[in-house]
């Protein structure tokens, strides 16, 4: 007769007894350390596989069962009573197929990763109504607004420039915002498949208004093709993936509110999407009898002027004398740095660019196809 130590439940409530399950060649027994002892039927046994470690419950009858820790001993007791283990299980415990398995799940995470989800976000993203998309836009401006103020631009100067685009568009449906957005310099960014955003420095920054039709072709481009909403997807696809990974689900809400833990994860796919803005930018500049060059032109400004900008000190960042600061004051300014450490975090995952000397190459390349 062997025997070993483990947890009776008597199917009736949720009060654990420990017990002894003993048995012989042909029968098998539960002896609970308070209680009379209960004979299992082999026929109606459902056995768990056993993994070290790990407790495994065995049951019978109307939800009767028996857990123990002993795996040893719950082995033993299946081979001598001759239970069968299953295919299951004895795959389990057949290591070059645990490896294989192992090697195959990875493999298949990996082709997921890399095609499977942008491949989804892409048509899913298709579908997206305008009205969400103008949601989205709003949402990111919201996020946007503790680093951004009204435009100065002059109010003529911000509809000849919506109409001038307008105009190479056949009537536009993009919204087209004029901000001054501090710290960031000349610069545009795409919200949403209605939204875009031009700064006062880069409108500044051109010579010619060619040059901002390139950048406006190139954000077109990131609207036409609904790349925010992509990013967007493919970001709540990762997590609800790395939810299930690891069992839990409620973390997925809190890092949605954390872009930046994506940043690296969505990089690569970023700079895809940047160079069919490009490729998109290229095209209607050609469609329109305008030449690559204004693209090209309006890269080597950008670049050159992202070579000078002087971020703020700390102290000339905050404008403000520490020492003569109350409580309440102290509280406000960290709160309101912090509210602009998330916008900042917010405008770098969705503006994400491929070197500006590749870019150039690019455009340069297409030159010839110019009528």
């Amino acid at each position: 007769m062997r025997e070993l130590r483990g947890t009776y439940f008597d199917g009736a409530n949720s009060r654990k007894q420990p017990a002894l399950l003993r048995w012989s060649a042909s029968s098998l027994t539960v002896l609970p350390d308070e209680g009379s002892r209960v004979s299992i039927d082999l026929t109606q046994l459902r056995l768990d596989s056993p993994l070290p470690g790990t407790p495994t419950r065995m049951s019978w009858g109307e939800g009767q069962s028996f857990v123990s820790f002993d795996v040893e001993g719950l082995l033993r007791m299946r081979r001598e009573l001759a239970l069968d283990q299953g295919w299951a299980a004895r795959l389990e415990r057949n290591l070059s197929v645990v490896l294989a398995a192992a090697v195959l799940c990875i493999a298949l995470l990996a082709l997921i990763t890399i095609w499977g989800v942008p491949a989804l976000a892409a048509r899913m993203a298709q579908f997206a109504p305008a009205e969400s998309s103008d949601q989205l836009a709003d949402v990111l401006l919201a996020q946007l607004e503790p680093i951004m103020e009204p435009s100065t631009l002059a109010q003529s100067r911000q509809r000849e420039l919506t109409r001038y685009f307008s105009s190479y568009n056949g009537g536009s449906d993009i919204r087209v915002e004029f901000r001054a957005i501090d710290g960031l310099g000349p610069n545009a960014f795409t919200l949403s498949a209605t939204t875009m955003a031009f700064t006062d420095e880069l409108v500044e920054l051109a010579d010619r208004d060619e040059e901002l039709l390139a950048v406006y072709f190139h954000e077109l481009g990131h609207a036409r093709l609904k790349h925010v909403e992509q990013r967007l997807l493919s970001a709540s696809a990762w997590l609800v993936m790395f939810g299930l990974m690891t069992g839990d689900i409620g973390v997925i809400g809190d890092m949605l509110l954390s872009s930046a833990l994506l940043g690296p994860a969505l990089s690569p796919y970023s700079r895809k999407m940047e160079r069919e803005a490009d490729a998109y930018a290229v095209d209607r500049l050609l469609e329109a009898g305008v030449s690559p060059q204004y693209f090209i032109s309006i890269m080597e400004k950008l670049e050159f002027s992202s070579r000078f900008i002087q971020l703020p000190s700390e102290a000339d960042a905050s404008g403000e004398d520490s020492s003569s600061l109350d409580s309440e004051e102290i509280s406000a300014i960290v709160n309101r740095d912090r509210e602009k450490e998330f916008a900042e975090l917010v405008l770098e995952n969705i503006s994400s660019h491929p070197p500006t000397p590749e870019r150039i190459a690019y455009a340069r390349s297409r030159m010839t196809e110019n009528p």
